[in-house]
């Protein structure tokens, strides 16, 4: 089994290059409409909207822009990378939000992008 991507709903389309492209180093690999039909049908959500595939390395974000924020619950992606701290300091410059929790072993380290997602940065 291999992961193929995760999606993710997000509130400002201008988060994807301001926090995904940006922050994380993604980039772009396709942009289309996930039409209202086919949305209803999968979702139960009957909109038209916008859809952001995005990838570094071998993660695949599949991003859906709707206009609502969301509501936080247990859901979030754990990366790894190496410099961990490079990418927390890049993130705080630009205002995201990084819970640091230190501990005897390594620090847990999250940030979140603007839409409350949350992103769990471990070091390679």
């Amino acid at each position: 089994m291999k992961l193929e991507h995760i999606a993710l709903t997000i509130s400002e389309a201008k988060e994807i290059k301001d926090f995904y492209i940006n922050i994380l180093g993604m980039r772009e690999v396709k942009t289309f409409v996930l039409n209202k039909i086919l949305a209803q049908k999968i979702f139960g959500i009957q909109k038209d909207t916008n859809v952001f595939y995005l990838q570094k390395n071998d993660l695949f974000l599949e991003v859906f822009i709707t206009d609502e924020k969301l509501k936080q619950g247990f859901n979030h992606i754990c990366i790894a990378i190496k410099g961990r701290e490079t990418l927390v300091t890049k993130a705080e410059v630009q205002n995201y939000e990084c819970i640091r929790i230190e501990r005897d072993i390594f620090d847990l380290i999250f940030i979140k992008d603007k839409s409350g997602n949350i992103f769990e940065i471990k070091e390679m």
